[in-house]
C-alpha cells in the first residue's frame, strides 16, 4: 500500500467541543484519540443503519 492510497482523515473538533457536558445519558470522551475512533465508530453505524433503511424501504 503506497501513501496515494492512505486518506488523511481530519479530526472532527465541532463534535469534539459540542459534546454535551452533565447529561445523564451522553458519555464524555476527553482524550482526543479515543474520540476519534469512537466518532468514526458512531458514523460508520450511522452509514450501515441508513443504508440497511434504504434497502428495507426499496423492497
Amino acid at each position: 500500500m503506497s501513501n496515494r492510497d492512505l486518506v488523511k482523515v481530519r479530526f472532527p473538533w465541532v463534535a469534539y467541543i459540542s459534546q454535551p457536558i452533565g447529561h445523564p445519558t451522553a458519555t464524555l470522551v476527553i482524550n482526543p484519540l479515543k474520540f476519534k475512533k469512537l466518532y468514526t465508530i458512531w458514523t460508520l453505524e450511522n452509514c450501515l443503519r441508513q443504508d440497511s433503511t434504504v434497502r428495507n424501504s426499496a423492497k
